[in-house]
């Protein structure tokens, strides 16, 4: 599974996560960095379309997700 970060966004969040998976891609959105659970989360049907919901709805910047190793 690869996984993409993002700490950058216009919603106050202390990250977004991007978990890609055979059958699409599962958007999370953590309020703080200790949070053990998302608070939020969406499912894209590819990273594209993860990263376009992921702007559109937490202002995540295109360019701001960077590949994690875990």
């Amino acid at each position: 599974m690869i996984k993409f970060v993002a700490a950058i966004n216009t919603k106050g969040f202390a990250k977004t996560v991007l978990k890609v998976g055979d059958d699409g891609v599962e958007c999370f959105a953590f309020e703080r960095v200790d949070s053990p659970y998302p608070e939020w989360d969406y499912w894209g049907q590819d990273v594209n379309a993860a990263k376009a919901m992921c702007f559109e709805l937490w202002g995540v910047p295109p360019g701001s997700w960077q590949q994690s190793p875990d």
